[in-house]
């Protein structure tokens, strides 16, 4: 049985359909074939300039769930770069839309969820149900996500330099990827 009507939000990880990415968007699929799902916001900018020129990870996201015939109203966050810049959006969107009374569902990499999960209480004031697809493969980039990019990304929502930081750091690699 379905829950509450729920908004899914779907955070993008690059511009490439990859086979990973299609089996972390056919779980959203089927999320949404199986609740009544009221809107999904696909969520992530343009961050692989060289390889993928003029797409965005929402724009990629949303093209895979149109062609799946997935029925629900999709919106398009492309400014976002980081997770906090993602977790704003998803707050703008929110208000805008009028959708804050809603069950919350995002999906996101298992790798990344434990700070997805502490952003999202953060930055929009409560806790969130996450649903997890392993995106990240091999040990080491998994304890990089824990141990480096869990903690930075953390400081970057509550300090200005931290964001900066890692502002930077992000565009350097999108001008390279």
């Amino acid at each position: 049985m379905a829950e509450k009507d729920a908004l899914v939000v779907v955070l993008g990880y690059g511009c490439h359909l990859t086979e990973s990415m299609r089996r972390y968007l056919d779980r959203v699929v089927l999320f949404v074939e199986r609740n009544n799902v009221v809107a999904i916001i696909a969520t992530g900018g343009y961050t692989n300039r060289k390889s993928a020129p003029g797409i965005s990870e929402a724009e990629l996201m949303a093209t895979y769930l149109k062609e799946r015939e997935v029925k629900a109203p999709i919106i398009l966050e492309e400014t976002a770069v980081t997770t906090n810049e993602n977790l704003r959006g998803i707050a703008r969107i929110t208000r805008e839309q009028r959708v804050t009374n809603k069950r919350v569902v995002i999906f996101c990499d298992n790798a990344r969820s434990l700070k997805v999960k502490i952003l999202a209480w953060l930055i929009l004031g409560h806790w969130l149900e996450i649903k997890t697809y392993e995106l990240t493969k091999g040990l080491i980039a998994k304890i990089k996500q824990l141990v480096i990019a869990t903690p930075l990304d953390i400081l970057a929502s509550q300090f200005p330099f931290f964001e900066k930081m890692e502002l930077r750091r992000k565009e350097h690699i999108m001008n390279n990827s």
